[in-house]
């Protein structure tokens, strides 16, 4: 073989590897349903720590501004919480700042990334306010 394809087959290895380090270090949140996170967070703020988590929405938490694009709702754990023990389910409040999604409505399962804030709030990480 010659040596410039040698060069570029390594090149090329070398940019896959690269690649596939940078996402799996990148992506080093844990992922929580909202009991764990508020088990995890019972102390307080978890500092420098990401969460991934998953959580059922609650309607009528739903605050949006349309003028400063800030959003905050509460998730759920489960849907069963949501119907059958909504006051004394856990619930987490996420704050987001940017556009609404469609899709933020009663019942629809969040998936949100980011971590919690001193005032015990969920800050997406995806959002300006979120914590660095």
């Amino acid at each position: 073989m010659k040596p410039k394809f040698v060069i570029g087959i390594g090149l090329i290895l070398g940019a896959v590897i690269a690649v596939m380090a940078f996402t799996i270090l990148g992506n080093n949140s844990q992922e929580v349903k909202v009991n764990e996170l508020l088990a995890q967070t019972a102390g307080g703020a978890v500092p420098d720590r990401s969460f991934k988590v998953t959580g059922i929405v609650v309607g009528d938490s739903i605050v949006y501004d349309q003028i400063t694009n800030q959003l905050e709702f509460d998730i759920v754990h489960s849907r069963d919480d949501l119907h059958n023990n909504l006051a004394t389910a856990g619930r987490v409040r996420v704050k987001y700042h940017g556009v609404r999604p469609d899709t933020l409505v009663n019942e629809a399962t969040a998936i949100v990334t980011g971590r919690v804030a001193a005032d015990g709030k969920f800050v997406a990480a995806d959002s300006p306010d979120a914590l660095d």
